[in-house]
């Protein structure tokens, strides 16, 4: 028994040793050069004056959603602009409450044509139908509740 320890604790001595021998024998680690805190020695370059002007132009000009319909390119600078403020009932009777740019609101019926001149088929309690370029459209508006007197 007195000779595995005396083993025991040889190859632990042993095993010590080596550990030590590698740690001195190691090369030492590589150093990093110090950090200068001056002025670095790049930068990024400049965008060219000329690329970032023309790219602007080209995004100013540009209709970024697509183009416009002829009628919409074709509108004079001088027609109203309007909206649609709601749907109003008196009885059975139902109107379409707009507000044009500039005057009180207006009151249009069946028959009755809106300032760019689409014609009012039918009023109904949430969407109206219109006559647009001879095309029947249907087009969903905000429902008031207000009596027309």
């Amino acid at each position: 028994m007195l000779t595995s320890t005396r083993g025991r604790l040889a190859f632990l001595g042993l095993l010590i040793v080596i550990g030590y021998a590698e740690w001195w024998l190691a090369p030492a680690p590589l150093t990093s050069k110090p950090v200068r805190m001056g002025a670095e020695p790049w930068a990024l370059p400049e965008a060219p004056k000329a690329q970032s002007e023309k790219a602007m132009t080209i995004l100013n000009t540009t209709n970024l959603w697509g183009k416009l319909p002829e009628a919409e390119a074709a509108k004079s600078p001088n027609d109203p602009e309007w909206r649609f403020v709601g749907i109003a009932t008196n009885g059975l009777d139902r109107f379409v409450i707009i507000k044009v740019e500039g005057q009180p609101e207006q009151r249009l019926t069946i028959n009755d044509k809106l300032p760019g001149g689409s014609k009012i088929l039918k009023i109904e309690s949430d969407r109206i139908c219109l006559l647009i370029n001879g095309k029947t459209r249907s087009l969903d508006i905000y429902k008031m509740d207000r009596q027309v007197l």
